[in-house]
């Protein structure tokens, strides 16, 4: 129940913020820094560090990349079916081709299924959604703002963001054992990754821009919180490995809601605002709902 209240306590605060006007337009890009550069790196190098890896990792692993798949073949048909911009295409892919494993769905798992599921729910935030944010949507974005021109450039960004190279020395670096004023200084700057996410989506939420972007946001959400995790759930059940428990949590996770640090990147790059922190706006509330229905199915 905490968890909601930070998720709901977060986005509103932020809205009424960007109400009063007493922040400058540049505020929430000037947190995102924070966020994406800094907070995100921190809360992988503690999590990562101490994670537990199952036999069955890879099964648990594959389903963001599964989602991932799923949602930018169906937008690819949305995009020529309704005429959608790649400026568009691209801001519903930042968002919605990557779940919030996070911010939301550490607390979900923790609240449907309980604290033991956590690790779990971890493996399948930081070996798939976080790689896929660091690569797929990354490049999608990149070349969607034309701020990228080769295939070696996009790969240099990415190798060298802050987020991909915490991944890769947290994993280097599990055989150490952390200094414990290391790991509490890591603890505490990730900590303030989900509120001040969720505060930095909530400065950008355009209420009164809904109308505008009424079929993208029921597009995108409805992809996002129903026919893509479907799809890959369809996927496990078809192989036969949709009995084991871990599975389930992993397909439990990419059924969360639209990607807060998704939204931030497409937000950075300029694609489609406010439409990436409206999905994230109205999608993390409508989600609580969405996610009651996928637990009587996926529960482990």
């Amino acid at each position: 129940m905490s968890a909601l209240v930070v998720v709901f306590v977060g986005l509103v605060a932020g809205a009424a913020v960007a109400h009063t006007g007493h922040l400058g337009g540049d505020a929430a890009r000037t947190l995102n820094i924070w966020l994406l550069d800094i907070a995100l790196p921190a809360l992988t190098l503690h999590v990562l560090h101490d994670v537990q890896i199952p036999s069955n990792i890879v099964l648990v692993v594959a389903a963001p990349y599964a989602l991932c798949a799923a949602t930018m073949a169906i937008y690819l048909v949305a995009a020529r079916v309704l005429g959608l911009s790649r400026e568009v295409v691209a801001a519903l892919i930042a968002a919605t081709a990557v779940a919030n494993t996070s911010f939301v769905g550490i607390p979900m798992v923790t609240a449907f299924f309980g604290e033991s599921w956590v690790p779990v729910a971890l493996l399948t935030d930081q070996l798939g959604s976080y790689l896929l944010l660091n690569t797929v949507v990354l490049v999608v974005v990149t070349a969607a703002a034309g701020t990228t021109a080769t295939p070696l450039a996009v790969a240099r960004a990415t190798l060298t963001r802050p987020s991909m190279l915490a991944l890769v020395l947290a994993l280097a670096l599990r055989p150490v054992e952390y200094p414990g004023w290391l790991d509490e200084a890591l603890a505490s700057i990730g900590a303030t990754l989900t509120p001040l996410a969720l505060f930095s989506v909530g400065l950008q939420l355009r209420v009164n821009a809904v109308r505008r972007w009424w079929r993208e946001l029921v597009l995108g959400l409805t992809v996002k919180l129903a026919v893509a995790p479907a799809a890959v759930l369809g996927l496990y059940v078809a192989t036969g490995v949709f009995t084991d428990p871990d599975v389930k949590v992993a397909l439990f996770e990419i059924a969360m809601p639209p990607m807060v640090a998704g939204a931030i990147l497409a937000d950075r790059h300029g694609l489609a605002r406010p439409l990436p922190s409206l999905l994230v706006g109205v999608g993390v509330p409508m989600s609580v709902a969405t996610l009651a229905i996928w637990s009587i199915p996926l529960r482990p």
